[in-house]
Parts: C-alpha cells; structure tokens; sequence
C-alpha cells in the first residue's frame, strides 16, 4: 500500500509546467465553492437565466485575482495564491452561514458587526455541518502538495518574473474583468437600478453569481465611503413633499388619544411568530397566557416581519423611528450618530420619561449608542441587571420580567418603557431553558422545531407572571400595553415538520412568505379595554404612528401608517423591494406577482405603478439615513 501511495505521487509531481497545474487546481476549487453558494441561494435549484455569462463571469473574476498574484516573485507566489485562496473560502463560508442564519447574504457592510460573533456562539455552532470543513479542506490539500513537491525536487514549481509573464498576466486579468463588467452591464440593463440598491441579494446572486454579487457590493462600499457626495435642496423638497402630501387627508379617528396620558409599554419578543398564538401540542396551548391576553386586546394577525439583516436591531429600528432598515448593513452600527425625530424623542417632547430595558451587554448591536440617538434618556441593560439566573445570551426572560416591573415601578409616570427580552433565542437549545419549559412535546422528533415551541412556552409561562404583576402594580389600568415579535426564528429547513404540525403546505415560496408573519398586539387600558382581530395587512413600521395616535398625538417622521385610519391599497413593503398589496405578493426584482391565497401567478404588468412607487418610497428611507435628514425634512402641520 505504501508503494502503491508513493507510485501515486511520484506521478503527479512529475506532471510538466506544475505552476500551471497549482493554479489549475486552486482555480476550479474556488469556482466550486462560490457555484455551492448560488446553488443554496437559489433554494436548490440552480438559475436558468443565461447561466453561460453567469458563469463566464465567475470565471472572469477569478482570472483576475490569481493573474494578479503571478505579478509577484516567484519565492513567495505560493503563499500570495494560497492566501487569497483562502480568503475566497471564508468569503463563501460566510455566505453559507448567513444564509443559514439570516436568508440572506454576506455583504462588506457588516464587517464592523464581526466582534460580536462571540455573542451569537452558539447560534454559530449550532449551525455548523461536518460538510462545512469542505472549504476549507483544498488549501490544506493543494499545501501538503505542493511541500511534498519541494521534499522531492528541491525546486520552486512557480517561475521566475519575466516581461513576457507580466505581459500574459495583465491580459488575462483584462480579459477577465471584461467578463465580469459584460455580465454586470447586461444585468443592469435588464434590472435598471438593482445592482446599486441590492433590492434582494440572493436574487442578484442567481442572476449575476455570487462572485459577481461580491464585487458589486465592495463597488458599492467604497462609492458610499469615498463618493458619497451631496444630496440637493431639490431632492430634499421632494422627500418632504413625499410627507406632506401623504398626511394631507389624514384625519383623526374614533381610537385617536383613546389612551391620552397613560404609560406606553412595548414589548418586542425575541423570535416570536404568529403560529404559535392558538397552537395545541398534544391538546395543550403552547402559549395559554398569551392567548389569553390576545382576547383582551386588539390583534393584527395579518403583521408581517420586516428586518433585514439586523434582525433584532432592525425591528427596534423600524418600532420607534417608522423608517425601513438600511439599505445594507445595520442601521444599528452605520447610523448611530444620526440625527432622529423618532417615537422616543415625541414621547419626550410631551413629558414622558423615557427608557429601554434589556438584558444583554450594552454594546451587543451598538445599543449604547443607538438608544440615546433614539431618545432613550436611559438603557437598563444588563449591568444594570442582577444578573441571577442567565440563560444562552443574557439575562433569563424569568428574572428579567421579574426586575423590569421593580424598576418601572420606580419611574417618574407617564413613561414609556421599551422591553426587549432575550431568552427564546435561536438555536433555542440551552440546557436551563428546555429544563425549565413544561410544554410536552411526546411524538415529536428531537429537533430546533421542537426546541423553539419550548422556548416560547418558557417566554410565555413568565409573561403570564409579568402580567399578573402589571395588574397588581397597576399597570394595566394606567397603561398602553404593545407586543411584537422580532422577527422569525424557524428556518425553511424545518418545513415538513412544520406542515404535520400546523397542517398546511408550506412548499411554495409565496406560501412561505406568508408564513413569516409576526403578531401584533396591542392592549388598551383595562377601563377601555376594546379586544378584536383585525385582518389589516400591516408591518413593525406601523407601529410608532399607531401608537403615538392612541396616545393622542401624531408622529409624521415616520414611514408608517396609523392602523386605525390606514388606507386601503397601500402596500406593506420589504427591505428587499418586495411588498404585499391586497394578498397580492410581488417581486419586482423578478418581475413577477402571486396571489398569496391561490398561489397562482398574476399579471406584473397591473402593479408596475405601484412598484415604481415602492422603489421610490425606500430610497427616501435611504436617503434619510445616508444624508441624515430626519430633524431637516418638513413635515404637515
């Protein structure tokens, strides 16, 4: 056997033009491995449109970056391509867990987010597959070759730097970023507009390949950091104009200053969906104090999730300033020295003491220093905290509740005390959580499904306490109660579970849109406690205005529409340009349109008006954040 291996490797060290060969092998390696990414981007099922540029783009790319390491001295040429080798396989490992973990891809913007990998560990570990070491197994195999060579020969495979090789080496990195501005250029002649908003990633991703999608988004970095320029007088009118004549008709309603003077407390709850209200394991409710608080209370079903990839930080974003996500990256860590005219800072102005709770360190998503450019006078967080029971991420949901009433006891009323629990994160599987969760789950696999209903059976047994105690103190009487889930927590991995347990198919891609729905509740004070399901097709940005007109004032800086006075055909808008309109789901990006109760495709052309409008009104979001615009803009008296 040990002759049989040695035969084996004489042989292929002794292959003519070796460097050639090096290259070869790091090459097609690479290439494979951003294809695995747009192979998971396209949920399965490889693109169909003109796959051949696409391909010859990816190509293109690569040519260039490895012809650019051949300019270099022969002595350390082998350490230069195996470097940026191994960069590329971070880079598409990178896209692999965010996939896994956000839906979405990687993009250069979040790069100042890398410190807090620590924070999400688990989460991190609970996504890594065996297979996931295949990535990285080629630099460590295309190495051992190439040392195996040097013990044998005693020479250096690369060449010597010569004319010639500088001359071939600049062709072929011409040539190769031909390829890719070609397929750039026909992109966006097709989808005028899409590679500088990156509407939907992975969309552009299976259309332009992941490689391509890269370079894009680095382009688009550095023309925001170095040629971001000035925003004019004249566009600046016309987002305030946007407001103006958006509020003109808008006229105050029957729930208008319905609890004038009352405490607002708002409640966002980590990864909790809309499937779970009214869901019987085994004949048991899975949250029975939740439920049961919905049927004293006003309760959108119909809410949708509209983070980015800030998840958590996303949602509080969209809450309390009424604006979409950014663009790209988090608008937790690029916007934090903005300027906001936000639901904290009205609240301010009309004599609320102002403050978030949360039982995670305060620097997690930049939370110092985003909450007093909020307007939160004060952040408990979880040095605040006696932290005497901690699960997964921070403080335990049990201890949490527990203090915050202590501590909003002690406040200066009317307040609004913004609460953001933490225990029911993914991956869900701490010890002391499943532990201490009662939910049984006999005939159930052992998997995350599992493991999320008994968190949110966790969350829910400790909110009945937290409620409790709000009626003890008061609270409820003398306050404006809102919950929210974050965002969604159950990935489309667990979609056959999912269908035994809610009994409805989930395959289709509208379907599984409209399975991302988050609930809404929003509890009046119990003097004027009114409880209805209201069907609205509604999203987090709809909040601040609807909450700032039950206290009886108008919050006009934001995007969002107050849901008492909401008007019919306006679209609830994705990060992504998507946006649903009558139980109509369409694509933009895609040019196409579904209807979410049949499932069957509509025709495009009936909302391209629309579109151009939805196109519009985020990139006055966009805008509002890249120039800083939220205290300059007019607004409707």
């Amino acid at each position: 056997m040990k002759y049989k291996l040695k035969d084996i490797t004489d042989k292929i060290i002794s292959v003519k033009n070796k460097e050639l060969k090096f290259f070869f092998i790091v090459y097609i390696c690479t290439f494979f491995k951003f294809l695995s990414v747009e192979y998971v981007t396209s949920s399965g099922f490889l693109y169909s449109y003109p796959a051949i540029y696409t391909l010859l783009s990816s190509f293109g790319i690569l040519m260039a970056f490895y012809s650019i390491t051949s300019l270099f001295h022969n002595k350390i040429r082998c350490s230069l391509i195996l470097i940026v080798a191994f960069l590329f396989s971070v880079l598409a490992y990178t896209d692999i867990m965010h996939m896994r973990f956000y839906g979405d891809l990687f993009t250069f913007r979040n790069l100042g987010l890398t410190t807090q990998v620590s924070e999400i560990k688990e989460s991190v570990i609970a996504l890594f597959r065996i297979t996931d070491l295949l990535y990285f197994a080629d630099i460590f195999a295309i190495l051992l070759l190439y040392v195996l060579y040097k013990s044998k020969t005693k020479e250096n495979i690369f060449s010597k730097l010569t004319v010639k090789r500088i001359f071939l080496s600049l062709l072929i990195f011409l040539f190769g970023f031909s390829l890719y501005a070609l397929r750039v250029y026909t992109y966006n002649q097709k989808v005028p507009g899409v590679l500088k908003s990156m509407w939907d990633k992975p969309a552009v991703c299976n259309n332009i390949g992941a490689l391509s999608y890269h370079m894009v988004d680095f382009q688009n970095v550095l023309r925001d950091l170095f040629t971001k320029g000035h925003i004019s007088k004249v566009e600046i009118e016309e987002i305030s104009n946007w407001y103006i004549e958006r509020d003109t008709n808008r006229q105050p309603n029957k729930f208008t200053g319905i609890a004038k003077g009352k405490n607002l407390i708002i409640i966002q709850v980590e990864s909790l969906q809309e499937f779970v209200i009214d869901l019987k394991i085994n004949g048991k409710e899975v949250t029975p104090n939740l439920n049961k608080f919905v049927k004293k209370s006003l309760y959108f079903p119909r809410t949708y999730n509209q983070t980015s990839v800030g998840n958590s930080s996303d949602a509080e974003f969209i809450v309390n300033t009424g604006l979409y996500p950014a663009e790209s990256g988090v608008a937790y860590t690029r916007f934090a020295t903005n300027e906001y005219h936000s639901l904290p800072f009205l609240l301010t102005e009309k004599g609320y003491n102002v403050l978030a709770l949360h039982g995670d360190r305060e620097g997690f998503w930049n939370r110092h220093k985003m909450y007093p450019a909020l307007g939160f006078n004060k952040f408990i967080s979880k040095k605040d905290f006696i932290v005497d029971e901690n699960i997964g991420m921070g403080l335990s949901d049990r201890s949490f509740f527990s203090q915050s009433i202590e501590k909003m006891k002690k406040e200066k009323e009317p307040f609004y005390a913004f609460l953001i629990t933490l225990t029911s994160h993914y991956p869900f599987d701490f010890p002391e959580l499943l532990q201490q969760s009662d939910l049984d789950v006999t005939g159930l696999d052992d998997c995350l499904l599992t493991n999320y209903l008994k968190g949110m059976r966790y969350f829910d047994n400790h909110f009945g306490d937290f409620v409790k105690k709000l009626e003890e103190e008061g609270f409820t009487e003398n306050s404006l109660i809102v919950i929210y889930g974050d965002h969604t927590a159950i990935p489309k991995g667990e979609t056959s579970r999912l269908e035994k347990i809610l009994n409805k198919e989930l395959r289709e891609d509208v379907q599984w849109k409209d399975f991302q729905r988050i609930p809404l509740i929003i509890k009046l004070p119990d003097s004027i406690s009114k409880s209805n399901v209201l069907n609205t097709t509604t999203g987090q940005i709809d909040v601040s205005a609807t909450v700032a007109n039950l206290l009886g004032y108008s919050y006009k800086a934001g995007m969002g529409n107050d849901l008492f006075s909401k008007e019919k055909n306006v679209p609830l808008i994705f990060r992504n340009g998507t946006y649903i309109l009558d139980c109509s789901y369409i694509e933009p990006s895609q040019m196409k349109s579904t209807s979410i109760n049949s499932n069957k495709e509509l025709k495009y052309t009936n909302f391209k008006k629309i579109s151009y409008k939805v196109k519009k009104e985020l990139s006055y979001s966009d805008k509002i954040l890249e120039y800083n615009l939220m205290k300059k803009l007019k607004y409707s008296k």
